[in-house]
């Protein structure tokens, strides 16, 4: 009897074993995802987000009210007479006791022309100033990183390049902060260094500007780069603009279709014989001995 129960006991369990697998067998581990076994690159989910940077970074934005040629209206007797109403607001030209002179450089950042001024700055041992334009950092923030790695100071050039003097002053308000957020998040400090775009000014334009802790930088030697102008014909306003204490305007981006080889041609020449003038180069805030950023003294 008692082995009757034993065999019985023992078939059984064989029986309840074959019929119910064990707890390793009915939750089997997760495969582990090992370079053999590569999701299929055509059934996986496409994800944007890599995308997306790389193709942004190889479009500039175009200026919103178009080239300069077109939208200036080139008025330095205006522009002086700003300068001369608000003197602590808007300054073209430094100290004339010193034979400094500024390199300033607008409408980047782009991967054409910006690269190439900015190798020539390196190789020349010459600090310069950039005013930015925002919806253009936005594209290509690695050359704004550049500019100030290399020793350079970047100044507000507004959002996206509108004419100033057709705008709300709201707007005014906003294209320049917005700007100086995304500076600030790409570059560490918040400029305070503006120069409106197409050098277009008002009174009142000058009192909101100056209100929001900005200082306005004009210019005293044009060089007319942004008109293709010839590099003999650059030049020849370097040499007959140059005073010391000198801010020089170039262009380090244009509109969509303009052409700046002439600037990057003219540059070295610029510093060459600005050089056996006797003139050394300073950065905006070293000319005007003011703080580069927004809250310094």
């Amino acid at each position: 009897m008692v082995m009757w129960r034993t065999v019985a006991a023992l078939s059984l369990s064989l029986f309840v074993a074959g019929c119910f697998p064990t707890q390793r067998e009915s939750m089997p581990s997760p495969s582990p995802l090992t370079p053999e076994q590569p999701p299929e690159p055509r059934t996986a989910p496409v994800t944007p987000a890599p995308s997306t940077p790389r193709a942004v970074q190889t479009t500039t934005p175009d200026l919103r009210d178009g080239w300069e040629k077109t939208g200036r209206t080139d008025n330095p007797e205006l522009r002086h007479r700003a300068a001369d109403q608000f003197p602590h607001i808007v300054f073209y030209r430094g100290p004339a006791n010193v034979r400094q002179a500024a390199l300033t450089f607008d409408d980047g950042p782009d991967v054409t022309y910006t690269t190439r001024i900015l190798d020539i700055l390196r190789r020349e041992g010459i600090r310069a100033t950039f005013f930015i334009v925002g919806q253009r950092a936005q594209a290509h923030p690695e050359m704004v990183r550049r500019i100030v790695a290399e020793g350079h100071v970047v100044g507000n050039h507004s959002w996206d390049h509108p004419n100033f003097a057709k705008l709300p002053l709201d707007q005014v308000r906003s294209e320049l902060m917005r700007t100086n957020d995304l500076l600030r998040s790409l570059v560490g400090y918040t400029p305070d260094l503006f120069r409106p775009p197409y050098g277009e000014l008002t009174p009142a334009l000058v009192q909101t500007i100056g209100s929001m802790g900005f200082k306005i930088i004009d210019w005293s030697v044009d060089t007319r780069d942004w008109a293709g102008t010839p590099v003999p014909t650059i030049m020849n306003y370097v040499r007959k603009e140059i005073t010391p204490g000198g801010i020089i305007l170039e262009h380090c981006a244009g509109g969509r279709g303009e052409r700046l080889d002439n600037t990057v041609e003219a540059l070295p020449r610029i510093i060459s014989y600005l050089r056996n003038q006797g003139y050394s180069f300073v950065t905006i805030p070293e000319l005007l001995h003011v703080p580069a950023t927004i809250g310094t003294s």
